[in-house]
């Protein structure tokens, strides 16, 4: 009895028996890389990355119109708030000269 592998087969049986599930994994291996060559031959690797990344970013756009749709709201108070951090410098030159022309303007009336 082979106490190795917990069956009382011999181990010539055992060897038989691993050779063959060997070749018909092998099989399948060699079945799925003929498959996938083939495939690659069809439509090669970067093409298949290129299409995948362009129709991800078309369903994030349609997806983010979608939203935008939805909520204008927020896509309004977003947008002002990201014109006002961009044009922020010159917001503020802007805000310090009517500041400043108010105060005149508020001292020439007290006058």
């Amino acid at each position: 009895m082979n106490t190795r592998f917990g069956t009382g087969d011999t181990g010539e049986t055992q060897v038989i028996e691993t050779r063959r599930l060997r070749d018909a994994a092998r099989g399948i291996v060699r079945t799925d890389l003929a498959t996938l060559r083939h495939g690659l031959a069809d439509r090669p690797l970067t093409s298949r990355v290129r299409e995948r990344v362009i129709a991800g970013a078309v369903d994030t756009f349609e997806d983010g119109v979608a939203l935008a749709g939805e909520n204008r709201l927020v896509l309004g108070v977003t947008l002002a708030a990201l014109a006002g951090w961009l044009f922020r410098n010159r917001l503020g030159g802007l805000a310090q000269t009517v500041f400043v022309w108010a105060e005149k303007a508020i001292a020439h009336f007290r006058d």
